[in-house]
C-alpha cells in the first residue's frame, strides 16, 4: 500500500499497514478455508482459537499472570466507566478529574453513588493534572479512578499512582509503554485509539474484584459473568477482536511494550522539539512539561486563520486529522503506536517550514 497518508486522528485512528493487510486477507479467506474470519461462529473452533491467542498474547505483553482476566467488551469507554460504578461503587469512590473523559467518568459515578473528586484542573481548562501531593484521597473509598492519558488535552500521568484498588482508563495510551497493570484492580481502554478498530474495549480485571461486585440488571454488565463467559455473554465483535489479535502479534514482533515506548518517545520528541524551537509561534497547551502526552501532542498557532491554513496545507501534504478538539482548539497530533517515526518527522519538518514562512 504505497499511497498511505499520515493520519493523526485521535480515534478511530490509523492501524499498522501490516495488520490491515493481514486482516484484509483473513476477512476474505481465513487460513485458506474458503470463508472469512468475520463469517465464523463465535462458538466455533476458529474464533475460539483467535480469542484464546488474543488473551494469551495480551497477558504476555502486559506481563500478567493468573491474577487478572482479559475481557473484550463493547460499548466503548463510556459504557465501561458507567458499568464500573454500577458494579463496584458501594459507598464512595475517588476520582481524579484531569480532562474531558475523567470528568465524564466522575459524572457517571455521581448518578450511581458518591464520587469524591480528589483533584481537578478544570479552572485552567485541564492544561495539566493535579500534582500527586495535592490529591485529597479518602481512605475508605471503594476504588480510585484515573485517566492515565487525557486525549483531548494532551497530557498524561508520567507514572500511574499506587492504590490497592486503582482503576485506570488507559484508552489513548494502552500498550504504548509498559504499564503496571498487575498492580491495578481494573484497566480499560477503547481499542480505536491505540490498539484496533472501534467496537472493542480491552479490559483487564483483577479476579478478587468479583467478590466486591453489586448485583446488576444484566450479565452483560457484570465483569464476573463476562469473565466466566470468556467475553461471550452475547455475540462479541469477532472481526474487531481478530484485528486486535493481529495488533498484539505486531507489538510482540516489534519487541513488546518497552521497545514501543522507545519508538514513541522518538516520535513525540520530534514534534515537541519543533514546538519548543519555534520562538513562540507554536505554543503547547500543557503547562507542565513533565506531563506532556507521548500520544496526543496539542499546541496552538498565533491565530485561527493560521490554524486553518496549517490544517489545509498539511492535508495537501498527506497529513490529516490534525484539528484540535473544540474545547482546546489549535492542533492535536495523535501519534499512536501505528504512526511510523517518519510520520512524526514529516510533521515536524512541515511545522518548521510553515513557521518560517508565516512568522
Amino acid at each position: 500500500m504505497s499511497n498511505r497518508i499520515f493520519n493523526f486522528s485521535a480515534g478511530p485512528a490509523m492501524l499498522p499497514t501490516e495488520v490491515l493487510e493481514k486482516s484484509a486477507v483473513a476477512l476474505v479467506d481465513y487460513q485458506g478455508k474458503g470463508f472469512g474470519i468475520a463469517e465464523v461462529s463465535h462458538r466455533g473452533k476458529e474464533f475460539e482459537a483467535v480469542n484464546d491467542e488474543a488473551m494469551t498474547l495480551c497477558k504476555k505483553l502486559l506481563g500478567l499472570g493468573d491474577t487478572h482476566d482479559v475481557l473484550f467488551l463493547q460499548g466503548g469507554a463510556t459504557m465501561l466507566f458507567t458499568t464500573i460504578a454500577m458494579n463496584f461503587l458501594h459507598g464512595s469512590a475517588d476520582y481524579l478529574v484531569s480532562g474531558e473523559w475523567s470528568k465524564k467518568a466522575a459524572g457517571a459515578a455521581k448518578d450511581l453513588g458518591k464520587a469524591n473528586v480528589v483533584g481537578t484542573t478544570e479552572a485552567s481548562n485541564f492544561d495539566h493534572s493535579t500534582p500527586t501531593a495535592e490529591w485529597k484521597l479518602n481512605e475508605g473509598a471503594d476504588y480510585f479512578h484515573v485517566c492515565s492519558n487525557e486525549t483531548v488535552h494532551g497530557h498524561r500521568l508520567p507514572a500511574w499512582p499506587k492504590h490497592p484498588n486503582l482503576i485506570v482508563d488507559a484508552s489513548s495510551e494502552f500498550m504504548s509503554r509498559p504499564h503496571p497493570v498487575g498492580d491495578c484492580a481494573l484497566v480499560y481502554g477503547g481499542a480505536q485509539k491505540n490498539l484496533g478498530p472501534a467496537g472493542v474495549v480491552l479490559t483487564i480485571v483483577r479476579k478478587d474484584m468479583y467478590a466486591k461486585q453489586k448485583k446488576v440488571p444484566s450479565k452483560l454488565w457484570s465483569f464476573k459473568d463476562q469473565a466466566e463467559g470468556r467475553s461471550m455473554v452475547n455475540t462479541p465483535p469477532t472481526f474487531g477482536i481478530y484485528i486486535l489479535l493481529e495488533v498484539f502479534r505486531w507489538l510482540d514482533a516489534k519487541g513488546g511494550l518497552a521497545a514501543m515506548e522507545k519508538i514513541n518517545e522518538t516520535k513525540a520528541k520530534a514534534i515537541y522539539d519543533a514546538i519548543d524551537a519555534s520562538n513562540g509561534f507554536y505554543k503547547g497547551t500543557v503547562s507542565v512539561k513533565e506531563q506532556r502526552s507521548r500520544m496526543n501532542v496539542t499546541y496552538t498557532l498565533p491565530s485561527e486563520e493560521l490554524t486553518e491554513e496549517f490544517i489545509k496545507t498539511a492535508s495537501k501534504a498527506g497529513m490529516v486529522g490534525l484539528k484540535g478538539y473544540r474545547t482546546v482548539g489549535g492542533i492535536r497530533a495523535s501519534i499512536y503506536n501505528a504512526m511510523p517515526v517518519e510520520g512524526a518527522q514529516a510533521l515536524a519538518t512541515f511545522m518548521k517550514d510553515f513557521a518560517s514562512k508565516k512568522s
